[in-house]
């Protein structure tokens, strides 16, 4: 059997590599490591991967089998043009490799641009993650209702972090995207609303269906209804108005009047409800001092629990406390988050965006609502606090389709099959051109 060489190209770094890394790297995608040391198990395949790592610099190191590679990269240089020192290391590191087989994880990154640079008869495929594209217009809308600018803090105005600087970073690096969805031939997706994208962006280009793989902690929980904290929400995210954590908390406001106990707990390290006045209008993001105002205004500062940033384990245990989880984003592709949930039998509640209708059919394996609306999606919520057979019904379903959607075997051979498509398929494309 001739083995086969696949380099992965990732905005994280695998947390093996760590201790060994010069530079700012960033940690976290802990999702897509369990797909990546699953395959290493497999017969005949051999892992590499490449990170950019902010003041890093070309780095290399075997453990346990895998090659590992930094490159060094310029704050902020995976949202722009690639710079020559980019390329020349990502060159390195592929020259070194002999992949037959780039796989790319995410386009909201330069990454794709390698293919400019790479070896024409090495075939390149790109995971689909988020689309910036989309979401740029869901971010707008997330806050029309908002008077967003009353809200931002002195660093704001200055340009620095808020609304209206990510969308300016947005709008500036949708144009590299276009390019990377232009010039690359094969992608990896997983809902319907990924594809229709992708063939919007580039009609010609093949598409694969590729699932994927949670975090460990998530296979061995289970939520049991007589072991939540009843009238307990948990909410994934909610540090940007594009996850709709305001819309949840109109929600919350309206089921209090008759679950004066109710709880919202959410992970957001960027809202001290501490901070003085002074801080906020000094140095806080213009959401969180949305947020802040929406909570006092509302009568929630007793019902809202922010968490710093949570660990697999952390949020396992928050998953198995709440009687349903929430997610109401305006965008939302295969969110890994309701994944989890679904994993572990927690009822959900989620607003019927993007890729959403691929994951959960309304009320079987979830009950959905339009995003953006608080009464509809206060009354989904009620529907589970209200009705335990449906709860238990949903948590049952959600937990079937999740055990079949992200088994470690076959989402394992799935990779591999559409790796050994592509290989063939682009070397019997002898007239392949950029």
């Amino acid at each position: 059997m001739n083995t086969m060489r696949i380099l992965w190209i990732t905005h994280d770094l695998f947390e093996c590599f760590l201790p060994y890394v010069k530079g700012n790297p960033t940690k976290g995608g802990s999702w897509i490591a369990p797909l990546f040391y699953s395959m290493k198990e497999q017969p005949g395949v051999k892992l590499g991967s490449v990170t950019p790592v902010v003041n890093g610099e070309s780095q290399k190191k075997e453990i346990d089998g895998i090659t590992y590679y930094s490159i060094p990269m310029k704050k902020n240089g995976n949202t722009k043009d690639m710079s020559e020192e980019q390329v020349s290391g990502y060159l390195w590191a592929i020259n070194d490799f002999k992949p037959d087989i780039i796989h790319v994880h995410g386009t909201e990154k330069n990454f794709g641009l390698l293919r400019k640079y790479v070896d024409a008869r090495t075939p390149i495929v790109c995971s689909i993650q988020g689309i910036i594209l989309p979401y740029y217009d869901s971010l707008k809308l997330s806050v029309a209702a908002i008077d967003i600018e009353k809200y931002r803090s002195f660093k704001n105005r200055l340009g620095r972090g808020g609304v209206n600087f990510t969308l300016k970073k947005w709008e500036h690096y949708s144009l590299i995207e276009r390019e990377i969805y232009r010039i690359n031939n094969y992608f990896i997706g997983r809902t319907t609303w990924d594809k229709a994208q992708l063939m919007s962006l580039n009609p010609g280009a093949a598409y694969f269906h590729g699932e994927e793989l949670l975090r460990a902690e998530f296979y061995t929980q289970r939520w049991a209804i007589d072991r939540c904290e009843r009238h307990r929400i948990f909410v994934s995210s909610a540090a940007y108005p594009i996850k709709g954590f305001h819309v949840l908390l109109k929600a919350a406001a309206m089921l209090k009047q008759e679950y004066p106990d109710i709880k919202v707990v959410a992970p957001l390290a960027t809202i001290d409800t501490k901070s003085s006045h002074l801080r906020d209008y000094l140095v806080a993001e213009d959401y969180a001092n949305y947020l802040k105002s929406e909570i006092k205004k509302l009568n929630l500062e007793d019902n809202i629990l922010f968490k710093k940033r949570l660990s697999a384990k952390e949020m396992a245990l928050e998953y198995g406390k709440a009687h349903v989880f929430v997610l109401p984003s305006f965008i939302e592709n295969s969110p890994n988050a309701l994944g989890e949930s679904m994993m572990m039998g927690v009822p959900s509640v989620a607003s019927s965006v993007g890729g959403v209708s691929s994951i959960v059919k309304d009320n079987e394996s979830s009950l959905l609502f339009p995003s953006g609306d608080s009464a509809f999606l206060a009354y989904q919520i009620k529907r589970i606090f209200s009705e335990d057979t449906l709860a238990m019904k949903i948590s049952r379903e959600a937990q079937n389709i999740a055990h079949r959607r992200h088994n470690v075997e076959q989402t394992t051979q799935q990779y591999l099959t559409i790796y050994s498509h592509i290989i063939e398929q682009h070397h019997e494309n002898t007239t392949y051109t950029l």
